[in-house]
């Protein structure tokens, strides 16, 4: 008998012997030998502070037993590491958080994966179609899936709204200010009422930002054609002015210390902006809690803020970091991450989730979802691309010249304009 086939009676009879003490079935073994083989794969994530759910990353493992799931919560400037680590094409993640700017990554789209080819056309229609689009890169390949969205909307004190003879109730708020111009009349009123002690907006700046966020029409038109000195960005920058220059503004810088006390003393008695601001307006002034209401901004809808979730072409494992992605970006889980975080859902079914309208005590029990939800849908699809930011920089450095140091509006628009000259032709 040759070694082998000694080899394999010794094999034969050994298995033999272990079936018979183990009382074990064939199927078993199968099944024993497949999960030997079946070792589970990595897939990372790199995500920044409150741009996902905590918690139901936390049961991605359960939910995908396959998967060594690794949820990287990256401090500090979120872009500049995620753009270093493309640029040196090292230690990236296999899925990536991208904020608002994602066109700033659209010349880098060949780092992520085009969703169609691992089954998002079957999503799209699950989602807000604005919001879809944003993700849309210029050769049509779609390199993220929809997280949450900032529908924009006036935050208003309806105690400081009644010192001044103004309306206090969301439907008779929206319908008395339909315009800027009436917002900016009502910030009149406020002035002369509280002899200057209120103010109607925290910063021109914040202005300016919400009714560019309202244009259908931005920075660049297709295919990236500068036409940020044209009339659309213009009616946003003399509607900014003339705030400052009719003194209706806090100056609070948005987000600053100075902002969060202005908020909570009541020296600031509206602003227009994101869902998201909710969370930011209840930390910054808790004290005021059931003294704010939320109505329909005026100038009509837009949206401020947002973020997609990719898959980068380096990912070893892209299909189940796409199914991951899927699954935290469901109807279902967006509801969940409204409701424990805050995140506006972009997913249209959970819109009119329940898990939504629930009254507010800070907002006086208003369900304000109600009205984020419809604005959310009427939102337009803009055109941006990677230079859009470059341009809103420097025209907020000219708006804040304006407020901090009284510039000359129609100065401080050239010197812009031609700073962006210089800063496209680089």
């Amino acid at each position: 008998m040759t070694n082998l086939s000694q080899r394999c009676v010794f094999a034969s009879l050994f298995c033999a012997m272990l079936l018979l003490l183990t009382g074990c079935q064939l199927p078993f073994l199968a099944a024993s030998e497949a999960g030997l083989h079946a070792d589970k794969v990595t897939v990372t994530l790199w995500y920044w502070n409150r741009s996902l759910d905590d918690n139901l990353l936390a049961q991605v493992g359960r939910r995908f037993p396959q998967i060594n799931f690794r949820a990287l919560k990256i401090g500090g400037s979120y872009d500049t590491r995620l753009r270093t680590a493309l640029a040196g094409q090292a230690n990236i993640p296999d899925l990536v958080g991208m904020n608002a700017n994602i066109a700033s990554y659209f010349p880098d789209e060949n780092q992520f994966v085009d969703l169609r080819t691992l089954g998002a056309t079957a999503l799209q229609a699950g989602y807000l179609p604005w919001k879809w689009r944003q993700a849309v890169a210029p050769d049509q390949r779609v390199i993220a899936l929809p997280m949450d969205t900032g529908p924009i909307a006036l935050f208003y004190r309806t105690d400081l709204f009644r010192q001044a003879g103004l309306p206090t109730d969301p439907a008779a708020v929206a319908a008395h200010l339909k315009s800027w111009d009436d917002y900016i009349r009502a910030g009149i009123q406020m002035k002369q009422a509280t002899q200057g002690a209120i103010h109607l907006f925290d910063n021109i700046n914040a202005v300016f930002n919400q009714i560019m966020a309202q244009s259908p029409m931005q920075y660049f038109a297709a295919p990236d054609r500068y036409i940020g000195d044209q009339s659309q960005v213009r009616r946003a920058w003399d509607y900014a002015a003339r705030i400052h220059q009719l003194d209706l503004s806090a100056k609070a810088t948005s987000y600053s210390t100075d902002w969060s006390a202005a908020l909570s003393s009541g020296s600031v008695a509206s602003f227009v902006g994101g869902v998201w601001l909710k969370r930011r307006l209840f930390d910054s002034a808790s004290n005021t809690a059931g003294k704010w209401r939320i109505a329909p901004a005026p100038g009509g809808p837009g949206n401020s803020g947002g973020s997609f979730l990719a898959v980068t072409k380096a990912s070893q494992h892209p299909q189940q970091a796409f199914e991951i992605a899927k699954w935290l970006l469901s109807a279902q889980n967006q509801s969940i991450s409204y409701r424990d975080n805050g995140l506006y859902p972009s997913a249209l079914a959970s819109l009119s989730s329940p898990t939504l309208a629930q009254p507010e005590p800070f907002f006086g029990g208003q369900v304000t979802t109600h009205i984020f939800s419809q604005i959310a849908k009427h939102i337009q699809p803009v055109y941006t691309n990677s230079q859009s930011d470059v341009v809103q920089n420097v025209l907020q450095r000219g708006l804040t010249s304006i407020e901090m140091q009284n510039a000359d509006p129609q100065s401080a628009w050239q010197d812009a304009q031609q700073q962006i000259q210089r800063e496209l032709s680089h």
